[in-house]
């Protein structure tokens, strides 16, 4: 965009133009006269004829301005429409015709109408043949999505567009994958301004065969066989019945700005592995447009190699705009006419899945009548389950009910008697960013099937799973207590969640961790021989124990080949080796991925000196194999470059830390909540030292010295998290077993950890200062929606620390050389620090109390 004086200056000059040469024009009919469109507004056109204008006029008015520039009408539909005189440079709306152009355009003129993106499907409320496809098209003509401009265009400009951009007949044709004949077009069945200066597209198509594979595109009904105004895509419509096995990835809170988890679903989507997304809330931090159309366009590349229908439900991140409006314009769930698709259910495999809003109990703008209606419609929706047919009930929502990292759960006062009730199997949150699996619960109280060594066989109890972590610059969120009594699994790590409807009496929940290079870090069957094993009014049926069908069993294979070929391309990025397997295209990993013998050596030490006999898991430990073998690696090690995607820099062989190829081994340990009890050997920082980038032993009982070698050269250690269990919830008083050492002066140096981003060592017993040397991390947070990458790696623009060092006996001042960066999470309450301390830049922290006010830096 100009500078506001040249385009004053210009408007000048061109006004003492027109003047000079009004005398030798030959006056037309025209519709009015052109005025400044404002050289300071938001507007993007320079000059505006007043008045409604016929093409011919507009083309008259132009040719009396007898400067150079580009004119364009935008029709309203009635044969008449408004006149705009563009000079040069600027962002353009769509829609117009092109009745005069030069040569200062802006460097050529844009197309006269946008091409569709956006594209995204979803299931209607029969899966087995109905189909909803939306997609958005552009009202500015401009790549850069200028935030400045897009933010600040005025309602009427909005308006006018959309209705120039209306007036082109919009349509969506579709056919059966590989026929010869499209079926007749069928037009938009709604239509909307969406986030940004964007306008929206939705059609329902109904009556689709079950199981069969569909191609469509969308465009303009004048210009569909010009592939510059078209786009498209395939989706699949749902067998029909209850005998196949879906597999939905499910989480919430991806917040858009990284893309964790994107890349493995385009993966998954690609090679037809999932049936669907689930995503329950906040998947855009609301930024006046800008995210939510770029997160829809991330969401479009899903499509790529066949559009997955993608299912949501609201978080309290999607209200941005006031009353869900934007969220309702880009979504449209199974009853979106009348529930703007802020709660839904449907039906697939033998699953009954059901998404509703918690932001309507009692946080956004209070809604008694929304939330009255929501609870009327969820009561009525579970009593009308047909558990014969659907023996498995599913549940999504934003707020978890059961968490140990979240302070302001929903008031189950209003959810659970509901769930239990009905009989709700499994429930899935987020809104906490971390990962965390119940056993099955019912108000605070433990309700395990009849088999004790089996507690999720016939349980008595919904489960209640939070998947919140898939990566956002929100960073990961603290565990603010430790286990609960019906708390089995928690995890810090980014990843998703893989549900998988295998027949009517097993249903299976998997964990992955996408910064481990997809590795499964949980996972748990739900098993049952009733169609309902609780609840008031759920009167339970024998059924049959079903067998895996073969497709679930083919499936499952492949997604286990997928994350063996996961593990092999991360561990072949260390390596140059790469063999074709006999016969096809996957890459081999014979060979590849060999961890060093004295890595070997050093995890064989951690077994022994942490009770491993002991340990909750411990598959392929002590079996003779290779620690990161793909097909069966030591539980919670890995060999895959697990920050790669996050902080490439590390692993450039030009970068400061390497003058060579990057060294091959262990990158990863990942034992929390595993029972090791006992102490760190020495000998893990120094085998590891080279490669190691996780290292997380939280919720254990290790005691002893924390060994100086894994605070010593550790070039590529990211984190750090050692944090012993808590046993006792009420009292907030943590096991005896503690670490006890300093942190050295270094820490933050190249001899030390140069490029930590987590260091969690929270209600240990270290020692000492705090070092000075922390001040030297690469740690900023530009904002929570992301920063430049001009100073700033990773693909969303943030890089967080989070500083954990909450209850140790820390003494000394807190750096002031911390005042150099901007940390995400700084928690170093319950140490006896001196005061006064510096005014440290954190986004959220605790520090210990001072009289004084603290010193600005």
């Amino acid at each position: 965009m100009w500078r506001c004086a040249s385009l004053l200056a210009m408007q000048k000059a061109l006004l003492v133009l027109i003047a000079a040469r009004s005398s030798n024009t030959v006056e037309k009919t025209t519709c009015g006269s052109f005025v400044p469109g404002g050289a300071c507004s938001p507007n993007v056109y320079t000059y505006l004829i007043n008045g409604t204008c016929s093409q011919q006029q507009c083309i008259d008015a132009c040719e009396q301005q007898n400067v150079n520039g580009c004119c364009w009408h935008r029709p309203d539909g009635t044969g008449t429409g408004s006149c705009e005189w563009v000079t040069g440079g600027v962002e353009h709306y769509y829609g117009g015709i092109d009745v005069r152009s030069a040569t200062n355009c802006g460097g050529g003129l844009p197309p006269i109408l946008p091409q569709p993106e956006q594209l995204h499907v979803a299931y209607g409320s029969d899966t087995s043949s109905t189909m909803t496809i939306q997609w958005a098209v552009p009202l500015v003509a401009s790549d850069s999505e200028s935030k400045s401009t897009r933010r600040q265009l005025e309602d009427a400009d909005i308006t006018r567009a959309s209705q120039s951009i209306l007036a082109h007949n919009a349509v969506l044709e579709y056919r059966i994958l590989n026929d010869h004949t499209w079926a007749p077009a069928v037009s938009p069945s709604w239509n909307g301004t969406g986030p940004g200066a964007y306008l929206q597209y939705r059609v329902m198509l109904t009556g689709l065969l079950p199981g069969t594979t569909y191609e469509y595109r969308v465009g303009w009904a004048a210009h569909l066989n010009n592939t510059a105004y078209v786009a498209g895509s395939t989706f699949r419509v749902a067998p029909l019945g209850n005998s196949w096995a879906p597999r939905i990835a499910m989480f919430g809170d991806l917040g858009w700005t990284d893309d964790q988890v994107l890349p493995f679903l385009r993966e998954e989507a690609a090679q037809h592995l999932i049936d669907a997304i689930v995503i329950f809330g906040d998947m855009v931090y609301w930024d006046n447009g800008h995210n939510e159309n770029s997160f829809m366009r991330d969401i479009s590349t899903l499509s790529a190699n066949g559009s997955v229908p993608v299912m949501v439900s609201p978080g309290n991140g999607d209200y941005g705009g006031g009353s869900y409006s934007r969220y309702k314009a880009q979504w449209a769930m199974p009853g979106w006419e009348t529930q703007q698709s802020l709660y839904h259910s449907f039906d697939l495999g033998c699953a009954h899945v059901v998404g509703i809003n918690t932001e309507a109990l009692e946080w956004g703008v209070p809604n008694p009548k929304e939330r009255d209606a929501m609870l009327a419609w969820l009561d009525a929706d579970l009593r009308a389950v047909n558990r014969t047919e659907r023996p498995w009930v599913v549940v999504h929502f934003h707020r978890p009910a059961y968490s140990t990292g979240n302070t302001d759960a929903v008031p189950f006062t209003v959810f659970e008697p509901l769930m239990y009730k009905y009989g709700v199997d499994i429930v899935f949150a987020g809104h906490v960013h971390n990962q965390e699996r119940t056993l099955p619960v019912f108000n605070k109280t433990v309700r395990p099937g009849p088999d004790p060594e089996h507690p999720y066989s016939n349980a008595r109890a919904p489960v209640y799973i939070v998947s919140g972590n898939p990566g956002n610059a929100e960073e990961t969120n603290y565990f603010n207590r430790g286990f609960d009594p019906w708390t089995a699994w928690r995890s810090y790590h980014f990843g998703y969640t893989h549900l998988t409807v295998h027949n009517a009496s097993a249903l299976e929940v998997d964990f992955l961790a996408t910064n481990l290079g997809g590795d499964i870090t949980d996972s748990v069957v739900l098993t049952k021989t009733v169609t309902c094993n609780f609840g008031d009014v759920c009167a339970g049926e024998a059924i049959p124990r079903g067998s895996v069908s073969d497709d679930s069993v083919a499936r499952s294979g492949a997604v286990a080949r997928m994350h063996e070929q996961w593990r092999c391309q991360g561990m072949q990025q260390q390596q140059s080796t790469r063999a074709s397997v006999p016969g096809g295209t996957s890459p081999s990993c014979q060979g590849v991925g060999v961890v060093p013998p004295d890595q070997v050596a050093a995890l064989q030490d951690l077994y022994t000196h942490t009770n491993g006999t002991g340990w909750t898991r411990a598959t392929n430990w002590m079996n003779g194999g290779n620690p990161c073998d793909p097909v069966a690696p030591w539980y919670g090690v890995s060999c895959t470059r697990v920050t790669e995607r996050t902080l490439p820099q590390l692993w450039n062989t030009s970068g400061p830390h390497d003058s060579a190829a990057p060294p091959t081994g262990v990158t990863a340990i990942v034992l929390s909540a595993n029972n090791l009890v006992g102490h760190i050997p020495v000998s893990l920082g120094v085998a590891l030292g080279s490669t190691l980038q996780h290292l997380d032993l939280h919720s254990n009982r290790l005691d002893g010295v924390l060994p100086s070698t894994l605070l010593q050269n550790m070039p590529r250690m990211v984190t750090l998290f050692i944090e012993p269990r808590d046993d006792d919830d009420a009292s907030m008083k943590f096991t005896a077993a503690k670490l006890t050492g300093v942190l050295p002066d270094n820490l933050g140096t190249t001899a030390g950890l140069p490029n930590l981003r987590f260091l969690g060592l929270s209600r240990n017993a270290l020692t000492g200062g705090i070092p000075s040397t922390l001040g030297l991390l690469p740690c900023h947070v530009t904002s929570a929606s992301g920063g430049s990458a001009a100073d700033d790696p990773t693909p969303g623009g943030q890089v967080g620390c989070l500083l954990w060092l909450v209850n140790n006996s820390l003494t000394g001042p807190v750096p002031s050389s911390m005042c150099n960066r901007t940390y995400d999470e700084v928690y170093v309450a319950g140490n006896s620090l001196a005061c006064p301390r510096p005014c440290v830049s954190v986004a959220y922290g605790s520090f210990p109390p001072c009289p004084e006010a603290c010193i600005p830096c």
